[in-house]
């Protein structure tokens, strides 16, 4: 009998040790995936060192080294609206391009929930989520579209004036902080 008990009682600290050495591994594991997403979707500040002021009205300061391109041009969706993005090339794998539109309330019944029905025809399952942006004078509405390998942000700035400002980017690239900083450097001339 007390040998039965010297072998239950080892063998209780074997489990016990086992135990805890798994709650270890599982806590760490925990803690990798908890630092690796802030690692990957923290907001990194803009370092704008270009002030452009657009034919449409819209001034913006950006990045002139992720922004070399800033136009006018004639989009199909958004008509007259100020282009930037990454390059002319956009089969590149880290090309980004964001339009902006100005108008007011009454040129789209809902940019947004039209922006994610044209995506989601053209692309099939597309995964919205809020976004939350800040544009000084302004409440913005905005959405991240996860598409296949693609990221899209849709928003709507609409300033105290009645001025409406619609966003619409585009980027492969995992993180959307540039065109996050883009949008929040947004003001009407």
């Amino acid at each position: 009998m007390p040998k039965d008990i010297h072998t239950q009682d080892s063998s209780q600290q074997r489990a016990s040790r086992l135990l805890l050495a798994m709650g270890v591994i599982v806590l760490l594991g925990a803690l990798a995936y908890f630092g690796l997403t802030l690692a990957v979707n923290r907001r990194t500040p803009a370092n704008p060192d270009t002030h452009f002021d657009a034919e449409n009205g819209i001034s913006v300061d950006y990045e002139s080294a992720v922004w070399p391109v800033c136009q006018m041009t004639e989009d199909a969706a958004l008509g007259h609206a100020l282009q930037l993005a990454s390059g002319e090339d956009s089969a590149n794998a880290n090309y980004q391009v964001v339009l902006f539109q100005r108008e007011d309330k009454a040129t789209y019944e809902d940019f947004i929930g039209q922006s994610e029905a044209d995506l989601k025809a053209a692309y099939g399952v597309i995964s919205p989520r809020k976004v939350k942006l800040q544009v000084e004078g302004a409440t913005v509405t905005a959405v991240r579209c996860d598409i296949q390998a693609y990221y899209a942000v849709l928003a709507t700035i609409e300033y105290d004036s009645g001025d409406v400002v619609y966003v619409s980017g585009l980027t492969k690239l995992a993180s959307i902080s540039d065109i996050v900083n883009l949008v929040e450097s947004v003001s009407l001339t």
